[in-house]
């Protein structure tokens, strides 16, 4: 009994998604070359910011409480830029939908959940293959 607890609360933990605000990479690849690499290599120092701290655009109405972080990949005539960030959402607005506050064009916009899941565009799907993994092997653990 204690270990089908132990592994229900196993489980919980590795499914919940917080409700406060999280971590992410900030960059942009004008600025930092390594922004545009697939992924974020964690010794190239790009900049992690606590979404708590970073301000609100002001082009944007209803924003709700950063839960996200984001990759986008915007281009216009004069070439394309990547950038990382926290994910501000406005009420009603879907998953993998990014608006910018220039003219450019929104090429791709990946969002993910969980602190510095933007340092590649496929964060999310390995984070969820593990802990369904993991879910798995403590539901074998307790049989």
């Amino acid at each position: 009994m204690l270990k089908q607890v132990a592994c229900v609360l196993l489980i919980t933990v590795c499914l919940m998604s917080s409700a406060s605000a999280i971590k992410c990479y900030q960059c942009k690849s004008l600025t930092d070359v390594n922004c545009a690499k697939e992924k974020i290599d964690p010794a190239s120092n790009i900049r992690t910011v606590d979404c708590d701290t970073v301000p609100k655009p002001n082009t944007m109405e209803q924003l709700q409480p950063v839960t996200r972080c984001n990759k986008v990949v915007t281009s216009d005539r004069a070439g394309t830029i990547v950038s990382r960030d926290c994910h501000f959402e406005s009420i009603g607005q879907k998953d993998n939908e990014c608006t910018v506050t220039h003219s450019r064009q929104v090429d791709s916009c990946y969002t993910c959940k969980g602190d510095l899941c933007n340092a590649s565009g496929s964060g999310h799907l390995v984070a969820v293959g593990l802990s369904a993994l993991l879910a798995m092997f403590a539901l074998q653990m307790a049989l």
